[in-house]
């Protein structure tokens, strides 16, 4: 970038002299033009340096204020008169309005020609653009020779605070430090990270460069998104950033990012690559193998590069991103919206639990969290996870756990147990929740079961006693329930009753001839005590 300052700082056009004191010199030069033509200014491009004689302004100086005015509305860059040919001295309307808008005029020396000038200037702004371009070449083969060598981004980083000679830092979408230069590792800087993060933490949806001061502090920081997805950048944060010469910084800046952006992407690939395979390995854990110490060596050597671990206890957890969380969000943002949060759970986890691990579910949006070995505040731990992540992004998840097994054989179990709770929460419109499953009851179970079965059992079981009409079926059964609640007790059954001890001997020979089997065996005692139970509900 070229200013009208720099232009004339240059030696060979130390003869180009200012006319107007209020002249602001900071004009960027793209370009130069020669006209003589009064309606030219509909025909430039902005920050046009325009050459002229004036001519068809010499016996009009508003006509000349006019177009002072509407080359410092397009913008340009500045005129200059050839003074002398045709216009000797500038009417002072002219120089008052130049100054007003503080447009510059230039006198441009009799002893050249208009041609010779613009030939001049133009060469020096071609040969400094020239430079910038091979600038930016270089800068840009640097940063592909190293991307292609797979150099990480704390390298990438580093190299590229050598070249600015400025503190820099690459911060991840969760406002944490991935990469950084060497100046860090100072106090004086150390000490502003928490500023600089707190500062993010306030910025809404960063699209373009952010430059901010820090509280109580004259050092200026810039900020620059790395658009790796369309949603959730990365940021790049330089300090001292406008201490560097422009355009040197910007092309600097702008190769650099465009590199970390392709190898942040490149990792991303390589995660979800490695997703996929931990996907994969889960479905193969959930099968249904042989029951013996083979199978389980075999499974445990498959699962050790994915850190499965032999144990003697695990747990499954489903954990799933809310509803609430990716209504109206198109597919892009959904998928964005995942990745963020299995990323997000996977450090988490490191964090927070030893020895766990998280899988992708394999036929649905959820993630699959397995523990390896006890975890006390289980609850809270997973509670303090969803806080977190709500107040970063908001993103809304929530957890289903199943119980505990034992044998890495029996991991479906748990992981059953857990799909189960989530859907049954989904079901019942839980929102945000850490849930546990509880294990269900025989009349749970027998849900399943149709009612006709259940009924033809009892009826097979208990006979007339199963559904009982008469006053005597019905004081048998009831005297039967309590003779076997009472463990086959005679004088507990006796006291539970208010009855003697012979009644209920009488009453229970009487349901053994009835049922046609001794009521104290084992296996008929608890096909009693269930057919009992289920008539009672079902009947």
């Amino acid at each position: 970038m070229t200013t009208m300052s720099e232009l004339l700082l240059t030696p060979r056009f130390s003869n180009i002299e200012v006319i107007n004191e209020a002249a602001n010199l900071d004009n960027v030069v793209d370009t130069i033009e020669i006209s003589e033509t009064p309606d030219v200014v509909a025909y430039l491009p902005k920050n046009t340096f325009l050459l002229t004689t004036a001519m068809a302004f010499q016996n009009d100086p508003e006509a000349l204020c006019k177009l002072i005015e509407d080359l410092h509305r397009l913008p340009a860059a500045g005129l200059g008169i050839k003074l002398g040919r045709f216009i000797d001295k500038l009417d002072p309307m002219v120089i008052e309005t130049a100054n007003r808008l503080g447009f510059p005029i230039l006198r441009i020396p009799l002893t050249v020609t208009l041609g010779t000038i613009s030939h001049q200037l133009l060469s020096y702004i071609w040969d400094h653009q020239t430079e910038k371009f091979h600038y930016a070449i270089d800068i840009q083969q640097k940063f592909s020779k190293m991307m292609i060598k797979g150099a990480s981004l704390q390298s990438l980083i580093q190299n590229l605070g050598g070249i600015l000679k400025r503190p820099v830092l690459l911060v991840n979408p969760f406002l944490e430090v991935v990469a950084s230069t060497q100046h860090f590792k100072q106090a004086g800087y150390a000490a502003k990270l928490d500023e600089i993060q707190d500062r993010l933490k306030k910025t809404p949806e960063l699209a373009t460069e952010l430059t901010f001061l820090l509280d109580n502090d004259s050092l200026l920081i810039s900020v620059f998104p790395v658009k790796v997805t369309t949603y959730y950048p990365y940021f790049l944060v330089i300090l001292k950033a406008d201490q560097i010469p422009y355009p040197y910084s910007q092309l600097a800046i702008e190769q650099a990012n465009t590199i970390i952006s392709f190898t942040i992407y490149k990792n991303q690939k390589l995660a979800e690559s490695n997703r996929t395979l931990r996907g994969k390995f889960f479905t193969k854990l959930l099968q249904k193998g042989e029951d013996n110490a083979e199978y389980t060596r075999n499974l445990l050597d498959y699962g050790k590069s994915y850190g499965l671990l032999p144990s003697d206890y695990y747990r499954c957890l489903v954990a799933g991103i809310d509803e609430s969380s990716m209504a109206l969000k198109n597919a892009t943002l959904q998928e964005e919206v995942y990745s963020l949060t299995y990323e997000w759970l996977e450090r988490e986890l490191h964090r927070n639990f030893e020895n766990a691990l998280i899988f992708p579910h394999p036929t649905e949006d959820k993630f699959i969290i397995l523990l390896q070995q006890y975890e006390a505040d289980l609850k809270a731990k997973l509670v303090a996870i969803q806080t977190s992540l709500d107040r970063l992004f908001p993103i809304s998840i929530s957890f289903a756990a199943g119980n505990e097994v034992y044998e890495t054989a029996s991991i479906h179990y748990s992981y059953m147990e857990a799909v189960d709770t989530y859907r049954q929460s989904e079901k019942d419109h839980y929102h945000s929740f850490v849930h546990f499953y509880e294990s269900k009851g025989i009349m749970e179970l027998m849900q399943f079961i149709p009612v006709e079965q259940i009924q033809h059992f009892c009826l097979f079981t208990l006979k007339t006693l199963a559904y009982p009409q008469s006053e005597t079926h019905q004081e048998l059964r009831r005297t039967l329930q309590v003779y076997l609640s009472c463990q086959c007790e005679i004088t507990e059954t006796a006291k539970q009753l208010y009855i003697h001890r012979n009644t209920v001997k009488y009453r229970i020979a009487k349901c053994a001839a009835l049922l046609d089997h001794p009521i104290t065996h084992a296996d008929f005692s608890l096909k009693l005590r269930l057919a009992l139970l289920l008539s009672d509900k079902k009947g």
